[in-house]
């Protein structure tokens, strides 16, 4: 069986899949600030559903980012914890991939920006996405979200790889401020 998650968007997500790669159950919940709690309790009423437990799970399937700096961060760690304490194999997928993989896919980034994805380019920043655009935001009247549940058609494509191996997929570097006095936080080499 694979599980798979997504935290990467206000919209959290699990999804359980056969061998085969078919999905058996999935859920969605609000997650906005709360994504590893939330992350936790629909897993809870996956694994419940299924009448399966975390040890039955082969491969771990993760929403690389990009999105929420933190939500992307949760779902990645917590995909990598369990495939290593299991010692099983993880894999991931854009957010572009998890909302769709051959369409024009908007995710805000930050303040009224987008990451803007066509099939097969790396993303571009762009302040208004086309109307032909998919995706999240502001700008979206009926927005689509990243899903757990949409690793069914990319798990056959999905590279497996170990749980160390697994990293979050930055479109633009984190924006954090250096202290004004780093030696507060002893973070200068004069001592």
């Amino acid at each position: 069986m694979t599980l798979g998650f997504s935290s990467s968007s206000p919209i959290v997500s699990v999804a359980l899949f056969d061998d085969d790669g078919t999905l058996l159950c999935s859920r969605e919940a609000e997650g906005h600030m709360k994504a590893s709690g939330t992350l936790l309790e629909i897993l809870e009423d996956v694994f419940a559903e299924a009448g399966i437990e975390l040890h039955s799970v082969n491969l771990f399937a993760v929403d690389l980012g990009p999105g929420s700096f933190t939500g992307v961060k949760v779902a990645v760690t917590m995909c990598k914890t369990f495939a290593y304490v299991q010692k099983r194999p993880v894999c991931g997928a854009t957010a572009f991939d998890l909302i769709d993989p051959a369409a024009l896919v908007a995710v805000p980034s930050k303040k009224s920006e987008y990451f803007l994805r066509s099939p097969g380019k790396e993303p571009v920043t762009t302040n208004e996405p086309p109307s032909s655009a998919v995706g999240y935001g502001r700008r979206f009247t009926d927005p689509v979200y990243p899903s757990a549940a949409r690793f069914e058609r990319l798990l056959e494509s999905c590279e497996r790889t170990e749980p160390v191996a697994l990293v979050p997929y930055y479109v633009a570097e984190p924006s954090i401020s250096r202290p004004k006095n780093p030696r507060l936080l002893g973070l200068t080499n004069d001592r």
